[in-house]
């Protein structure tokens, strides 16, 4: 009966966003570790389908990216394609970031870098710095250590370099996603690093000025086991965004367990971003 009345919910959503007249917004794409482009395949197709414009990044050794994991030595570097994506639009172009997981941190410096070529940023079960957050005290706040990883491949404690393994997908990521996604998953995740330090801490400090005028959402998973629900309200309560949705029946990878859902929530999002609603 819950699954039906989510439907229920979200098709009610879709028919009065479609219902809707609406310039088409240009949503960017930020997929979280390990993960590139390709994991945003059925989120892109309904905005697509919604008349919307998408674009899908992968960052550095990502997805289809060939710059190889052992040049990149910093955070700013693992970002730069997208840092590149921004600064290449148009001046009259603006867009509306969407960061996943790890992505959270690129999406916040591409604010706190180009706040004048962005209508909006939106969190998904994402790590999200501010102005009065800043990384090292995000992490202390979210901390699991290496045995979290279950049985993915890694180097350090807490670990640098890791390349997820099977179980940890299965269980922590895609634990409400469907087999085929869980699969290709399996094929297509690459080894990732993560940043530590005090480098990592400066190169994402933001500011109210920049970051800060940039209009932002959060969207929590509700059945996340990778960065629980209480971690990501933590967030939320320690940098509030102007608006927060909750996705009951989502894991960690919302764009997959429940894109439809998902899909509703970014366009209403963008909406009230655009001012047409």
């Amino acid at each position: 009966m819950a699954i039906y009345n989510i439907f229920i919910m979200t098709v009610a959503i879709l028919l009065q966003v479609y219902s809707r007249p609406t310039t088409a917004a240009h949503f960017v794409l930020v997929h979280g570790s390990g993960h590139g482009a390709w994991c945003w395949y059925k989120l892109a197709a309904l905005l697509e389908q919604a008349g919307q414009n998408v674009t899908a990044i992968d960052l550095a050794y990502s997805g289809r990216n060939e710059i190889p994991l052992i040049s990149v030595r910093t955070i700013d570097g693992y970002q730069e394609p997208l840092f590149t994506y921004l600064e290449c639009l148009s001046p009259q172009d603006k867009v509306i970031l969407v960061g996943h997981s790890y992505g959270g941190y690129a999406i916040s410096s591409a604010m706190e870098r180009f706040p004048a070529k962005l209508t909006g940023a939106v969190f998904v079960s994402a790590f999200m710095v501010g102005p009065n957050l800043t990384f090292n005290q995000l992490g202390a706040s979210f901390n699991p250590g290496a045995s979290f990883f279950n049985d993915s491949k890694y180097i350090g404690d807490p670990p640098r370099i890791v390349l997820f393994g099977p179980n940890y997908l299965a269980t922590k990521l895609y634990q409400n996603s469907p087999p085929q996604d869980l699969k290709l998953a399996n094929y297509s995740v690459r080894t990732t690093q993560f940043f530590y330090g005090e480098l990592t801490n400066r190169q994402l400090l933001v500011t109210n000025e920049r970051y800060g005028s940039v209009r932002r959402a959060y969207v929590i998973g509700g059945m996340d086991m990778a960065i629980p629900p209480d971690s990501q309200r933590l967030f939320i309560a320690s940098n509030p965004p102007e608006i927060v949705r909750e996705i009951p029946g989502a894991d960690h990878m919302v764009m997959l367990s429940t894109p439809q859902e998902f899909c509703a929530n970014l366009l209403e999002i963008a909406q009230v971003f655009t001012g047409s609603r």
